[in-house]
């Protein structure tokens, strides 16, 4: 396997519910709607916010949609910035900026696979 392999942070503790967890396909995301954690603050303080945030509504929309949720991998060959642009129609730079910046230890809400 060649290239970075990157997964959404405790995807089964955030984003599946019971109902999901009966799904095969996903059409949908549980997401949770809080706004007082450390690292939601770092990333609305940042001077991109808006793209990192729109950014990770997209890759976990995507991740729902993988063998295994939350893992960024088809075939065993990891999903790039560019990949997820494709799949998403919105901009490579933005998913390149989250995947930058989101697995930073004070934000951490993605993480890269060994």
């Amino acid at each position: 396997m060649n290239g970075t392999v990157y997964k959404v942070v405790d995807w089964s503790g955030r984003y599946e519910k019971a109902q999901s967890r009966k799904c095969v396909k996903m059409n949908w995301v549980a997401f949770p709607n809080t706004h007082d954690g450390n690292g939601y603050g770092r990333v609305a303080a940042h001077e991109k916010a808006s793209d990192l945030f729109t950014a990770f509504i997209l890759i976990c929309q995507v991740a729902s949609k993988m063998e295994e949720r939350g893992l960024l991998i088809v075939k065993g060959i990891p999903l790039t910035a560019e990949d997820i642009a494709f799949k998403t129609r919105f901009p490579k730079a933005i998913f390149e900026l989250a995947f930058l910046e989101l697995v930073k230890p004070g934000i951490g809400w993605l993480e890269i696979v060994e």
